[in-house]
């Protein structure tokens, strides 16, 4: 799944805050990559609409990406330059549109941070919006244990925009880079520093786009001035056992299917069929209110409780944004019954990734879902 990695990239561009300087590069080897920048950060752009521009046809991907965030970054007030570390901005050579993003794209991700985990001070991705969150909460995971910040960002707006938010959010998530107290994976965006697996997009315009409905915020920002709650950061951890190297000791070639199911008035189980069987190894079941599930509904009960019985690990999550589910209700402890399992106050976004994360890692069955129901790395209060 890693094979190759240093071909993902196309080019790597170094700016400078000291000389106020783009030094441009064409093409990255390993070779280039072995040396230590511990004093700079590597900014990964993997697309999206940041580097966009408008065209005759709407807007689309645009070049010369290093040179545009200079314009930009370079013309901050000084006291401000001062904060941001010198960088490397690494282009990939097929640029991503977040909806077309895949899971496989966040295991080579994963795979291009980890290897380059000794050369730079620090990770930043400049992501589209309508995924970022997915992506985040899958880096969280697959960088536990990395002991340096990854910091995921993009924009609303594109960076040339009036009052675009692009060059705020780079600005803070270079910041936050810096920091040797973050060891984990964070999302800046919009003045708000959140945890990457307790994101999600709340807004398709605002430039508070992202909130973090079950935890609180990590630390906010305004025209330079930070503030972080250092309490609420992950403790500092670095170790060479991790999700990732699991994961490519599994070497598994096939993507594992995970289905994600919204509960309604009227749902049927034949319509969940497909779903809830092979080659779907597990599902994420939106249910109403705290956790509740329509308990007349035998023939669903029954489908549940099948789907558990063959290995599928199913979990239980709120369509509320807000608010873990419980069993206090009968209609919430049917699926206790059933072998569904409470996600507790998880994101759709983290309990998708965390499925797919841990069956690609070779989990399944009793130990898939025993492994869920551990808190890894924040994405759950319990």
């Amino acid at each position: 799944m890693y094979h190759d990695i240093y071909s993902q990239i196309q080019s790597i561009d170094t700016l400078s805050f000291n000389t106020l300087a783009v030094s441009t590069g064409t093409n990255i080897t390993q070779n280039d990559t072995e040396q230590s920048n511990q004093s700079r950060v590597a900014m990964i752009y993997t697309g999206g609409t940041i580097g966009m521009k408008s065209t005759e046809k709407g807007l689309a991907p645009a070049g010369n990406m290093a040179n545009r965030l200079a314009d930009k970054l370079f013309s901050l007030p000084e006291a401000r330059k001062l904060c941001l570390p010198d960088f490397d901005l690494l282009t990939l050579k097929t640029l991503i549109d977040s909806s077309n993003a895949l899971p496989e794209d966040w295991y080579k991700l994963a795979g291009l941070i980890w290897q380059l985990k000794d050369s730079y001070q620090g990770f930043i991705l400049l992501h589209g919006t309508d995924t970022l969150a997915y992506t985040a909460s899958a880096l969280s995971f697959l960088t536990c244990g990395l002991g340096k910040p990854v910091i995921v960002t993009g924009s609303q707006y594109p960076l040339e925009y009036e009052n675009s938010d692009a060059p705020d959010n780079t600005e803070a998530a270079l910041r936050l880079a810096r920091e040797e107290t973050i060891q984990e994976t964070l999302v800046t965006f919009g003045g708000k520093v959140l945890r990457g697996n307790r994101c999600t997009k709340t807004s398709t315009f605002s430039h508070q786009g992202f909130s973090s409905p079950n935890a609180p915020e990590i630390g906010h920002w305004k025209e330079g001035a930070f503030k972080i709650n250092q309490a609420l950061l992950s403790p500092v951890s670095e170790s060479e056992h991790n999700l990732c190297g699991q994961i490519l000791q599994a070497a598994q070639t096939d993507s594992p299917l995970v289905s994600v199911i919204k509960l309604y008035p009227g749902i049927r189980a034949e319509m969940l069929q497909p779903l809830l069987s092979y080659p779907v190894k597990a599902a994420v079941l939106e249910t109403y209110g705290s956790g509740n599930i329509p308990d007349q509904n035998e023939a669903l009960l029954e489908l549940l409780h099948q789907a558990s019985e063959a290995g599928i690990a199913i979990i239980n999550r709120s369509q509320c944004p807000e608010g873990p589910v419980s069993t206090s209700y009968a209609a919430g402890s049917a699926l206790t019954e059933a072998g569904v399992i409470a996600g507790h106050d998880i994101t759709c976004e983290a309990a998708f990734t965390k499925l797919h994360c841990l069956i690609q890692a070779g989990l399944s069955g009793d130990q898939l879902k025993h492994e869920f129901s551990r808190n890894l790395c924040g994405e759950m209060s319990l």
